[in-house]
């Protein structure tokens, strides 16, 4: 078997200021890819240690892996994908595998990853089999299912099983290509948007995800079912939640296992209610020795894992004005003051407002601020989400003031992942507060540092009904009235493509 294996990764947001270039992707091609896959936690890296064990001859493209953030430049997106698409005609594989995240979006495309797989399937002609995998936080639309013969997501959040969702999308590509399976897919979509109680290890999706097992347990002919709960910051059309099901040759037993999933799934929908902590309890907290320092806050409102710009004020200006005897460390995105520091150059105090030049509604932070590190922003996530994985946070400030320190970045970038902090030079150990820019992978990154809690601060990314201007998602349950939607599957079956 000759797979070609090839990664573009970002979830976008409709609402940024930013768009997304080159300077945000961590970009690697040939075996430069194939030695990164090694070691890594990305579903990319388990494809590859799946083809590796079944013998296949693996063809590496390209792995272009980005933060989330604003649209991707349009001809960026283009440049990637003709060059993933030429290698492909060129090469004329047996099977293609490709690790997306399912919500990118352009500046002109709502759909490029649909975009992608269709000029992949394209190049490759009908016989060739295309598996991929997404996160479960994916845009699913009818363009990738009517592509790709097997389309997959993790099943976790916070991401522990990126890795597990690229074995089984490898697995299903290789029974396909020996003849042994024929995947069939069924989906539905539902009109409901929601941006709290999104972890699968508890409320409502906890649910969910149980019965998801049972159903694939019970019937051998159910190959694989995702859940994917569609991200809250992108405004296209049919955002919404989708579940999909894989049967070999049974359009049926997809179909039930859907109508049955979706139904559980409307009839929850009331359930998916904030329960994020107050900030100022938390520190109140602290400060008073009830929880066990460091505590580590998710800064909900200011995530740039789900696309925000990571420019956000509040955790600083609370800790600075109420906190005073708390030391904490806070990431910030903001360019201007990077450039600022590295005039100014190490031991030196620069005198200038912190935050608020990327996003609407943010109160700069002013302060006094000694440059006592400057950096290239470049790391390798440590993990376990993205182990393995390398990122960028452009040119780095690491700036002190009082209890505070801040690492200023030039990018949005994973903060997540005390990588990012230690490879610019930030002691963890000297903190009473650290701040990621998660709500959900900083937990399981930061665990063994602290105790996690997500803060309820404002903000783009900390969804409300009727905080985002969607025009496209709409009508989407709780934004409106929507009345029960139809549960009827549509099916994807390449058999009679």
């Amino acid at each position: 078997m000759r797979v070609f294996v090839s990664s573009l990764f970002h979830e976008g947001n409709s609402f940024s200021r930013l768009t997304t270039g080159v300077e945000n992707f961590s970009i690697v091609r040939g075996d430069e890819l194939l030695k990164k896959a090694q070691g890594s936690s990305s579903s990319l890296g388990g494809a590859c240690r799946i083809l590796a064990q079944s013998g296949a001859e693996i063809l590496p493209g390209l792995s272009a892996v980005s933060a989330p953030g604003g649209p991707v430049e349009d001809s960026l997106f283009r440049r990637l994908r003709d060059e993933i698409v030429e290698a492909v005609r060129r090469l004329q594989p047996d099977g293609v595998y490709l690790d997306l995240h399912g919500a990118m979006i352009t500046q002109t495309l709502d759909d490029p990853e649909g975009d992608l797989i269709i000029a992949i399937r394209n190049a490759a002609g009908p016989g060739t089999v295309i598996a991929v995998s997404l996160d479960l936080h994916a845009h699913v639309t009818p363009a990738m299912l009517d592509g790709a013969d097997v389309v997959i997501a993790c099943k976790e959040n916070p991401h522990t099983d990126y890795d597990r969702a690229g074995e089984r999308a490898a697995e299903l590509m290789v029974e396909s290509l020996n003849r042994r399976i024929a995947p069939v897919t069924a989906a539905t979509w539902l009109p409901l948007i929601f941006g709290a109680q999104m972890e699968t290890g508890r409320g409502p999706l906890a649910v969910l995800h149980r019965r998801r097992r049972e159903l694939l347990a019970a019937d051998p002919k159910l190959l694989d079912i995702s859940i994917y709960n569609c991200t809250t910051l992108v405004d296209v059309e049919r955002g919404w939640q989708c579940v999909t099901a894989i049967a070999d040759g049974d359009p049926e037993a997809a179909r039930a296992a859907v109508d049955t999933l979706a139904r559980d799934f409307w009839l929850r929908r009331s359930e998916f209610v904030p329960d994020f902590a107050p900030l100022a309890e938390v520190l109140a907290d602290v400060a008073a020795g009830r929880s066990e320092k460091p505590v580590i806050l998710g800064d909900q409102g200011d995530r740039v894992l789900a696309g925000a710009a990571g420019d956000g004020t509040t955790i600083i200006a609370e800790l600075a004005n109420r906190w005073p005897m708390l030391r904490a460390v806070v990431p910030v995105t903001d360019p201007a003051m990077v450039k600022a520091a590295q005039q100014a150059g190490l031991g030196e105090d620069v005198i200038r407002p912190l935050g608020g030049g990327l996003s609407k509604g943010i109160t700069p932070f002013l302060g006094t601020w000694r440059v006592s590190r400057l950096g290239d922003g470049h790391f390798i996530h440590a993990g376990p989400y993205l182990r393995g994985e390398p990122a960028e946070l452009g040119d780095t400030a690491v700036l002190r003031s009082h209890n505070l320190t801040v690492l200023v970045t030039s990018l949005p970038g994973f903060t997540q992942d005390p990588a990012a902090f230690r490879s610019q030079g930030v002691d963890l150990a000297e903190q009473d507060v650290i701040v990621a820019k998660s709500g959900y992978h900083f937990k399981i990154s930061f665990a063994d540092i602290g105790r996690c809690i997500v803060v309820d601060t404002p903000g783009i990314s900390n969804y409300r009904p009727g905080l985002l201007p969607f025009a496209k998602r709409r009508p989407v349950y709780p934004e409106d009235d929507v009345q029960e939607p139809d549960f009827a599957a549509t099916v994807f079956d390449r058999r009679i493509a």
